[in-house]
């Protein structure tokens, strides 16, 4: 997860310098204040709810089987990457085993006969939770940390709960997930440590910044920039022209300006400008088109600022409750 929360935070302006790729600690030149430490994902939790670490970038699943029990610990964002599934898996040859119904009757049929349906699984506390919400209550946790795929078939468990991106590894290994089987859906996330945060206003605002422009960047996506010139009689008359059509004249209306014509040009030229959904882009510069707009350019912004920053405001609200993992 290193590799992809570097891309993400780079592409959000947040740049980590890190001299040597076997170096455990960085920097972010545009925040000065900040320092970055790489640990793995699962230490990461403890870090943040010891206050060792203010924030971390790990993934959900981490969050919820190691630190569920942080009062500390709150969820601040979710960042879209590194999605994945926690999931029940058996192997191919239980063709009676199709659903969470099938195992909770295979888990019954072994109790009768004094047997135990064995789970290979780094995942204790969410699998646990899981069957017992399903139903199932007769079965042996295996902790395994890799490789767990091989475990039924070294025969020290009889089925897996594992992450799964693409089903790829579970195929490869004769293994497959189970209808209702789908413990959690998990992706990268921001975690903080409310007690460190609450009590120094100087990382708050460097959060802030943070959270900005992950937020504004990721906005961004979303639309683009369309710039033209078109001829008109005034102001007024290119900006009515352009919101007759109000799907198609950008989320707060056109920015028109006059252009300054060449000398003996008989006709005015007005500059607008306009904010659209990304979908919108031919439709829009038809639209401009009809109108006799040219030298229409497309620009992509890297960021789109909101009047407020939804996300620190979700924080801010994290931040003053006790909810723990609320978000």
């Amino acid at each position: 997860m290193g590799d992809a929360a570097d891309q993400f935070l780079g592409r959000a302006g947040l740049q980590i310098y890190k001299p040597n790729r076997r170096q455990y600690t960085a920097t972010i030149p545009s925040l000065p204040s900040a320092d970055v430490v790489y640990q793995r994902p699962r230490d990461i939790v403890s870090q943040v709810a010891e206050g060792l670490a203010d924030i971390g970038v790990t993934g959900l699943d981490n969050v919820l089987e190691y630190g569920e029990d942080s009062a500390d610990i709150m969820v601040i964002d979710r960042l879209g990457f590194g999605r994945c599934e926690l999931l029940l898996a058996v192997p191919d040859s239980w063709i009676d085993v199709a659903s969470i119904a099938d195992l909770a009757d295979l888990s019954l049929r072994n109790q009768e006969r004094g047997a135990q349906l064995r789970i290979a699984t780094k995942y204790s506390n969410l699998v646990k939770s899981f069957m017992y919400r399903q139903g199932i209550s007769h079965f042996l946790l295996v902790h395994a940390e890799g490789a767990m795929e091989a475990a039924p078939r070294m025969g020290y468990a009889d089925m897996i709960a594992d992450l799964s991106e693409t089903g790829t590894t579970l195929r490869e290994n004769h293994l497959r997930p189970i209808d209702g089987g789908a413990i959690i859906a998990s992706e990268a996330v921001l975690i903080g440590n409310r007690r460190t945060m609450r009590q120094s206003p100087p990382k708050l605002e460097t959060l802030r910044e943070m959270l900005e422009l992950i937020e504004a960047h990721r906005r961004a996506r979303q639309y683009v920039s369309l710039r033209a010139n078109i001829s008109g009689e005034s102001v007024a008359d290119v900006q009515g022209r352009i919101l007759a059509n109000p799907a198609l004249s950008g989320t707060k209306g056109p920015g028109v300006v006059p252009v300054a014509s060449p000398p003996g040009s008989a006709q005015r030229w007005f500059e607008t400008t306009l904010l659209v959904q990304s979908d919108l882009i031919h439709k829009t510069m038809q639209h401009l088109r009809d109108l006799g707009g040219t030298d229409i350019i497309v620009t992509r912004p890297n960021y789109v600022f909101d009047e407020k920053s939804e996300t620190y405001d979700r924080f801010e609200d994290l931040l003053h409750s006790n909810d723990g993992l609320r978000f």
